[in-house]
Order: C-alpha cells, then sequence, then structure tokens
C-alpha cells in the first residue's frame, strides 16, 4: 500500500503546541521513524509534510495536494495535543467510516503502550475533509501532561502505528498455529484495503473465482479477511483484503 505521511506543523508560520515538549519536535520523531518502518515493510511511504508556506492554510493545502498528487491510499497526519497539564492520553480522528475503521486500529494499538484510550473522533479538520482517500489524524498524546511525556517513546509510537496501518499487531490474535481455508461463494477481488472495489484503481484489483483457497495467515478486519495469500502470481502483494460477506473460513 501507499501512505502519505503527515509531521503535524513543522512550517511556519504553522507550529505546533509547546509544551513539556515541543509538538514540532515529536510529530518529526514519530513521523520520520513511521515512513522508515514502513518502507522497511515494503510499503510505499510518501512524506507529505508541508516544506513552504506565507500562512497555515498554505501549509495544510500544501499536504493534501501532497497526498491527492501521489494517489496515496491512507493519508496519516500526525500530531501531540495540548491542555492543561492534566489532560492525557491518545485519541484518533476520521470522518468516513473506512477512515475511522483505521483509526481505531491505530488507536487500539497506541493504548496497548500504557496511554490512555481518549476514543475515536470525528472531527472536520482540514485535511481529513481535503484528501480524496481514507484519511486519520492521531493526537499521539499530550506534549504538556507529564504523564504522557513521562511515558513517551518515539521509536515504539512509530511501531505502534505502523502496526494499526498494516495489520501486524503483535496484540491481536492471528491465526498461525492452524491451517486454514478460505471458502469464496462467488467470484470477488482480492484488494490492497477493504474499500469499495469500485472506488479502488482496477490494476489494483485481483479477481478471484469463487472456489476453496489455502491461506498462510488472516483474521477480520471491518467485513473483510486479511490474508496473506500464498500464490505468488496473483500480484506482487502478499497481504490483502477479501470481502467476508463472499467468503467464510474453515480449517483444513
Amino acid at each position: 500500500m501507499k501512505f502519505g505521511i503527515d509531521m503535524g506543523h513543522n512550517c511556519p508560520p504553522d507550529t505546533g503546541a509547546t509544551g513539556i515538549k515541543q509538538e514540532d519536535v515529536l510529530t518529526k520523531a514519530v513521523g520520520t521513524l513511521l515512513i522508515q518502518k514502513l518502507k522497511a515493510a515494503k510499503h510505499t511511504a510518501i512524506d507529505c509534510t508541508a516544506t513552504k508556506a506565507s500562512t497555515v492554510n498554505e501549509s495544510l493545502r500544501e499536504r493534501t495536494n501532497k497526498a491527492n498528487d501521489n494517489n496515496v491510499n491512507v493519508f496519516v497526519s500526525i500530531h501531540f495535543n495540548k491542555f492543561n497539564g492534566i489532560a492525557h492520553g491518545t485519541e484518533v480522528y476520521g470522518i468516513s467510516n473506512t477512515s475511522q475503521g483505521i483509526a481505531q486500529s491505530v488507536l487500539k494499538e497506541i493504548v496497548q503502550l500504557g496511554f490512555y484510550n481518549r476514543g475515536v473522533k470525528n472531527t472536520g479538520f482540514f485535511v481529513l475533509k481535503n484528501t480524496e482517500m481514507p484519511a486519520i489524524l492521531i493526537e499521539c498524546c499530550f506534549c504538556d501532561s507529564k504523564t504522557d511525556m513521562d511515558l513517551f517513546d518515539a521509536e515504539k509510537m512509530a511501531e505502534a502505528i505502523k502496526d494499526g496501518l498494516i495489520g501486524e499487531s503483535k496484540h491481536e490474535q492471528v491465526i498461525t498455529d492452524k491451517k486454514y481455508v478460505l471458502e469464496i461463494s462467488e467470484q470477488t477481488y482480492l484488494k490492497p484495503s477493504t474499500e469499495q472495489s469500485s472506488d479502488l484503481p482496477q490494476d489494483s484489483l485481483i479477481t478471484i473465482k469463487p472456489g476453496s483457497y489455502k491461506v498462510l495467515d488472516l483474521r477480520f478486519e471491518e467485513n473483510h479477511y486479511w490474508v496473506k495469500w500464498p500464490d505468488k502470481s496473483q500480484g506482487n502483494r502478499d497481504e490483502h483484503f477479501v470481502y467476508a460477506g463472499h467468503s467464510k473460513v474453515r480449517e483444513d
């Protein structure tokens, strides 16, 4: 998959909050590591951080333009919260059903690090409204909270976000100790995401006929099965999604 990663702020006059630590420094640290981790996992990661702007609005527009011009599959904007020095925890924003599903997956991973779960929220931030693909905005934690800053580690945060995005959770139950067969009842597609097939590029879809297929690994996400497909002739990806309404799973 192709991800667009926005390291929030970092483009004066678009600068972030000042707390115990500076938001710009934190977002850059997490975003840089996240891009490295996604690439190491054989995904494409585009840096969508703004580089030059005379206003905050121009900064935001540059970020969304980069994502749209590069046709990324998922846009991720990284931020850190600030309030009163007491509030703490993580919240993730998304305005579509697909975005909120991704947000929930990422949030689940971050709270495993010990951060308070502030939930998935729906707010029409500029970067969420003006991107043409599923988009999330992550408030990793509070930069003015001693509780959060004592817990925060950029490497672990980036790893958690990466796991939430690409489904390599160490906390989800992944089927690895048994052999499973995916039975497909009607012609469907292997897809790079859980989006509707009609909303995805046709060259990203692989047609699968009805039948029984052995899979290397699978789990259930957003009414789809996430599968590692063993047949390398079926595209270069080894991770796909299959609509659960056309499929069921049985032990081999």
